[in-house]
């Protein structure tokens, strides 16, 4: 909405591209979900990208030169990156590129986010004892107050963890009631069916 009133540009899906970055893209690198991220957004960064390649014959085309070119044969500059990283150890390539001046970064699983270097620094994660998964990271709110050590202090319940504290004491149920509660399968502990 924003694009179109402001500059008159209908915008539709284009995957991981942007109009202002030619190329940008994830690229699959060695190891099981291993995915490296580049985004190119000027000339500059192109040449260093193209040295950093080892300046291949269609790396050095004239037509890439600038933005337009590129964004223009962005799809054959994705399979040439895509063939290039092929067996590539993605941190290691990503840490080169980022010496280099080249925006890029390995992308993060988020299974284990948790052990990403900025959200350790900045203590993003509190660790929670859980009755079924044992000592667990818990994210937490973006920011740190002086008088506040941490956020998360327990896990998450478990399904009808409080139920009897919920129906019986804030709600007022008697313990027949909470009984047949239980016994209809209104509330309970486990989830229907299993």
């Amino acid at each position: 909405v924003l694009e179109y009133t402001g500059y008159g540009r209908l915008m539709s899906r284009d995957g991981n591209r942007a109009p202002h970055a030619a190329p940008q893209g994830v690229y699959a690198g060695a190891g099981f979900d291993e995915w490296l991220a580049l985004s190119i957004a000027t000339d500059a960064q192109w040449t260093a990208l193209v040295d950093h390649l080892g300046s291949p014959a269609w790396a050095t085309d004239p037509a890439l030169a600038t933005h337009a070119g590129r964004a223009a044969q962005h799809d054959r500059i994705d399979d040439e990156l895509a063939a290039w990283m092929t067996g590539r150890d993605v941190a290691v390539t990503a840490d080169a590129l980022i010496a280099r001046g080249v925006p890029a970064a390995r992308c993060h699983d988020a299974r284990i986010e948790s052990t990403h270097p900025q959200m350790v620094a900045r203590g993003f994660y509190d660790e929670v004892a859980h009755p079924e998964l044992g000592p667990h990271p818990v994210p937490t709110v973006p920011f740190r107050y002086a008088s506040v050590e941490r956020w998360a202090h327990r896990p998450t319940p478990m399904l009808g963890e409080h139920n009897a504290d919920v129906f019986t004491r804030l709600l007022g149920c008697t313990p027949e009631e909470l009984e047949q509660l239980e016994t209809t399968g209104v509330i309970g502990t486990r989830p229907k069916g299993t």
